[in-house]
């Protein structure tokens, strides 16, 4: 079964590749807002260590909006998707796919947009980029998950971005002051961040364990 949801995911990944769609809008909106950001703020050394965490994660956050608002946007042109549910592959395994394809996507842009965010600001802390990356996964793994669930959920809605902005983000601001204050404790600001990261653990497990039922229950309905 497992082996359906890999196929789903790559006929995703290599699908957006074709039309340049997704992972390219979310490229162009993430260095359009770290370009913004250092223009606007022009910080100093001191002042990038600090506000480098919030805005990365800000980024983060957006820039999977983008891609999360065109999980299904593929089947729903080619009228595929009501075929793709009456497939005799479980509905878990089809959000399996359909996740791993957006976490793919989402992953490829911020191993992009980390160390661009590191040179614009200046921020020298090349030693821990392994630790803030495997941060960054660790919140990934939570926002695309209940992400791709939302975006099943407004895909029918007229106004479907902002419906998945509206009910994603108040959902997901635990896990991301989890996120920021993990990476404010790598780089060097704050001092702990075990419990940070154990409270994402948390996030990450109960989002994971819930959306496949919930969106079987979704398509379902």
């Amino acid at each position: 079964m497992l082996k359906a949801a890999y196929r789903i995911a790559w006929k995703d990944v290599m699908g957006d590749f074709r039309r340049r769609a997704t992972l390219s809008s979310m490229l162009f909106f993430a260095i359009s807002v770290l370009v913004v950001f250092q223009a606007a703020l022009e910080p100093n050394r001191v002042e990038a260590l600090r506000l480098m965490p919030g805005l990365l994660w800000i980024t983060v956050l957006f820039t999977s909006l983008v891609g999360l608002g065109r999980v299904f946007q593929a089947e729903e042109e080619d009228g595929a998707l009501e075929g793709l549910l009456m497939s005799p592959v479980p509905r878990g395994i089809i959000f399996l796919g359909k996740w791993w394809g957006n976490l793919i996507l989402t992953i490829l842009v911020e191993i992009l947009l980390l160390p661009m965010m590191m040179i614009l600001l200046n921020v020298d802390a090349w030693d821990r980029v392994h630790l803030i990356f495997g941060i960054l996964l660790l919140g990934t793994l939570g926002l695309t998950g209940l992400g791709v669930l939302l975006a099943a959920m407004t895909q029918t809605a007229r106004s479907r971005e902002t419906l998945l902005a509206l009910l994603l983000i108040p959902l997901v601001v635990p896990l991301l002051i989890a996120g920021v204050q993990a990476t404010s404790a790598v780089i060097g600001t704050v001092a702990d961040s075990a419990s940070w990261l154990q409270l994402m653990i948390i996030f990450d497990v109960v989002y994971l364990s819930l959306v496949p039922w919930a969106f079987g229950w979704l398509v379902e309905e």
